[in-house]
């Protein structure tokens, strides 16, 4: 829903003269979930590390199971708003450029 409504005023800012920037914002887009991700996995590393080095618990399959689990249920939904806010503000981003492009064209 949100892409296509950003299709149309990008359909309309291209009428008025602006360029099409998808691949802009594809790039940013990807770049945001690869980052992500990597923060998502030092999480898994660092609780593993407390949780095995700090705390002294024995290294076995159901531990490391157990502990990523945990954390990952535990940060699912602050990450999963934390990255559609970063995308949200990418594609925002991107239209309020376009705009202002724009604006800078017309005056």
């Amino acid at each position: 829903m949100c892409l296509r409504e950003l299709a149309i005023v990008d359909d309309t800012l291209e009428a008025l003269g602006a360029p099409k920037e998808y691949q802009r914002l594809r790039k940013w887009i990807i770049r945001i979930i690869i980052g992500w991700i990597a923060y998502v996995f030092y999480q898994f590393a660092y609780w593993n590390f407390l949780a095995f080095f700090v705390l002294n618990f024995d290294i076995n399959f159901t531990w490391v199971f157990f502990v990523m689990r945990f954390e990952f249920l535990n940060d699912y939904p602050s990450n999963v708003i934390m990255l559609s806010a970063l995308i949200s503000a990418a594609i925002l981003g991107l239209v309020l450029y376009l705009c202002i492009h724009l604006l800078c064209k017309l005056f």
